[in-house]
Parts: structure tokens; sequence; C-alpha cells
């Protein structure tokens, strides 16, 4: 359990420094906010292994979500805004569909893992 406070409480830091959560300005803590991300990311990652380690596959399902959420957030936090509006849309379009292929691509692919290990 230890890794997993560490990585609740750098989750924490990075949160209370980061823009989306403080308020402050953006290009003062980008650095957080990018570390907020990676965090989310890397927990979600996190929970697929546990989830392959222990062959439960609602922890490899909830983990790999919380992936795709992740990088959504990241998406509309760091790049939408910056984007026109029609170049946004269609980005995010292309990365939903080629995101999703690819995640579903890889969940099938480990649950197979898990069912072949049974």
């Amino acid at each position: 359990n230890l890794p997993w406070i560490a990585w609740a409480y750098a989750l924490l830091l990075s949160a209370s420094h980061s823009h989306s959560f403080g308020g402050r300005e953006h290009h003062r803590y980008l650095g957080a906010t990018l570390a907020l991300y990676a965090l989310c990311a890397l927990g979600s990652v996190g929970l697929v292994a546990w989830g392959l380690y222990e062959k439960r596959k609602e922890r490899l399902n909830l983990g790999i979500v919380g992936f795709a959420i992740s990088v959504l957030f990241f998406y509309f936090d760091s790049f939408m805004g910056k984007l026109g509006r029609s170049a946004s849309l269609l980005i995010l379009g292309v990365l939903c569909l080629a995101g999703g292929y690819v995640l579903e691509v890889t969940r099938r692919r480990l649950m197979a893992r898990i069912e072949m290990s049974h």
C-alpha cells in the first residue's frame, strides 16, 4: 500500500499547485498541471496492472476507463482552448475514434490474458 499512498500524496500536491484546481496563472504552474495528468494516467496504468496481477476484470476495465478520462481531460484543459473551434473538435473526434479503438484492442488482449491464466 505504500506506493499507492505515495501516489495519492503526489496527486494531492500536484492538484493543489496546478492552475486547474488552484485558479492561478496558467504559465507559472504548467509543470504541476502536467504532473497531475501524468499521475492520473500512472494511477490508471497501476490499476490495470493490479487487475492483471489479481486476475480481476473490473479493475482492468476501470483502469482503461480512467486512462481514457485522463487523456480527454488533458486534451480539454491543455489544447482545446489554443486551437480554433472546428480544428479542436476535428482533432477530438479523431482522438476519440483512434484512442477508443486502441484502448478496446488493448482491453480485449488483456482480458484474453486473464482468461488464459484461469
